[in-house]
């Protein structure tokens, strides 16, 4: 199993449906957690129940004495192999509830029994996903190409690089994939919005090389996709 965290730096507001995207194209089942410390969208957009959710599976994690305990309660399904985790739409519970998810992440894994995705809405230093993000097998930046995107990445790579190595997806705005390539000192994997059958394939190439590479050495994560 492989924990992986969705993040950005701005610019973003749906990131939980970006990691449905992703998830989408995972070759085996996964699991997407909404866990934006400024508060769920998913349940909303799809008309789900807000409860259970990410704060009950918390507590649950929290009252857990070792073993992992059974989390079936707090899923949704969402497609062929993907279930979901919804964040409820204020920040308060869910800061509250990254605090238990952070120092527990392997008996997160343990507990849904899949790979998990979460997203982490944006990494700000101040951010309760932080010791969550540094834990994470996995580290996937999203963002758009527009100049000022850009550019926020580039003066945040600082904080970034101190929670460890990351992997960049872009989600279209005004500049080509490649050039943004170059401006970051993270590998540009894929297009999110892929323009055309090229693209599309080296995208779902980058999911399917995420998966094979955190599950067999996570320090080789900064090996760009081809």
């Amino acid at each position: 199993m492989a924990l992986v965290v969705t993040a950005t730096t701005g610019g973003l507001m749906d990131l939980g449906t970006v990691s449905l995207h992703i998830a989408s194209m995972w070759s085996t089942p996964v699991c997407v957690i909404e866990a934006d410390p400024d508060g769920g969208r998913l349940a909303a957009r799809h008309n789900w129940e807000v409860r259970p959710g990410l704060v009950e599976l918390a507590a649950r994690l929290r009252s857990s004495t070792g073993t992992p305990p059974k989390t079936d309660e707090f899923i949704r399904h969402h497609g062929d192999g993907v279930s979901v985790v919804v964040a409820p739409p204020a920040a308060e519970p869910v800061i509250a509830a990254l605090g238990v998810l952070a120092s527990r992440p392997r008996m997160l894994e343990e507990a849904i029994g899949t790979d998990v995705i979460v997203d982490v809405g944006r990494a700000r230093p101040d951010s309760p996903a932080r010791e969550l993000i540094a834990a994470a097998d996995v580290r996937l930046l999203v963002t758009r190409t527009d100049l000022e995107d850009v550019v926020s990445v580039v003066h945040r790579s600082d904080h970034l690089r101190s929670l460890g190595d990351w992997k960049v997806l872009t989600a279209g705005g005004r500049y080509g994939m490649d050039e943004v390539d170059r401006a970051l000192e993270w590998p540009v994997i894929a297009d999110l919005l892929p323009s055309d059958r090229r693209s599309s394939g080296r995208l779902k190439e980058a999911v399917a090389r995420l998966r094979s590479t955190s599950m067999v050495d996570t320090s080789h994560l900064v090996t760009a996709v081809a």
